[in-house]
């Protein structure tokens, strides 16, 4: 009787989880009038809502925002929570440690509490309005959690490749480069789709910081279907059918590397 419960509750569960997404798909591919029809399935397959989509400059634009914005963030994360790890992870001293719980500290503060903060400090920069200032954010913001798997996915790396390293004349950095961030591939993939998520989906901090439409990303380019006087709800749900897509075709590909990382940098250390 239990496994049954526990089965019925998983089961609904991806229930509540697959509607929504199943209601966005159907409802991209309705007419105008059959949108507006919650529990309808569409008579056809209305392309013209990808079409509007294709065709919307911005909404084009967006993608190319959003890349760029994810690319960057997570090429700089990587680099840095890689080395810092490597330290925390290897090092024996107690700064070390306090460190590693300082930026462990940082993930129990919301990011909503500093935004009054963010936003002071990106208009003394003069970054408002700039591609460059949501990337410096993202990459903020993301430092704890790239800390906290990675250290400890290496703090399960024997040390015994470090000290053979050494024997051989590996320099500190050579040993990293060479060796330990080869071995990190499962939590750096882990890392990078988590935080590509969260980048490709906020809304907040764009919102605050962009207002060119030439630099929005996806989230803020869906308001280009919105008008004073109409809206065109069939492109919207075309749009983040399509906006959805990336994450989860990497998620596909790199689905085992993903839970390899997460169960190694979650438990070890």
């Amino acid at each position: 009787m239990k496994k049954v419960f526990r089965y019925v509750f998983v089961y609904l569960f991806a229930l509540l989880i697959i509607l929504p997404i199943g209601y966005m798909v159907l409802s991209a591919f309705k007419t105008p009038q059959e949108v507006n029809k919650i529990v309808s399935l569409p008579s056809s397959l209305y392309l013209e809502n990808f079409k509007a989509v294709f065709q919307n400059s911005v909404a084009m634009r967006s993608f190319l925002n959003s890349i760029i914005i994810a690319v960057s963030t997570i090429t700089i994360d990587v680099a840095l929570c890689s080395l810092a790890s490597y330290a925390v992870a290897r090092q024996k001293e107690k700064m070390f440690s306090f460190f590693y719980l300082l930026f462990l500290s940082a993930m129990m503060i919301p990011v909503v509490a500093n935004l009054p903060a963010i936003y002071n400090i990106i208009m003394a920069l003069g970054l408002r309005d700039k591609r460059l200032a949501l990337i410096l954010i993202y990459s903020a913001t993301q430092i704890p959690m790239g800390i906290l798997l990675i250290t400890g996915f290496i703090k399960g790396i024997p040390r015994e490749l470090d000290e053979a390293a050494i024997i051989d004349g590996c320099g500190y950095l050579g040993r990293f480069i060479r060796i330990i961030f080869p071995l990190t591939k499962p939590v750096i993939v882990t890392y990078a789709l988590t935080s590509l998520v969260f980048i490709w989906n906020d809304f907040l901090m764009p919102l605050m910081i962009i207002s060119s439409e030439s630099k929005k990303p996806i989230t803020l380019a869906v308001y280009s279907f919105v008008s004073v006087h109409q809206t065109n709800f069939g492109a919207i749900f075309a749009m983040l059918v399509v906006a959805v897509l990336p994450p989860i075709v990497l998620f596909a590909v790199l689905q085992k590397q993903f839970y390899q990382g997460g169960a190694a940098g979650a438990v070890k250390g």
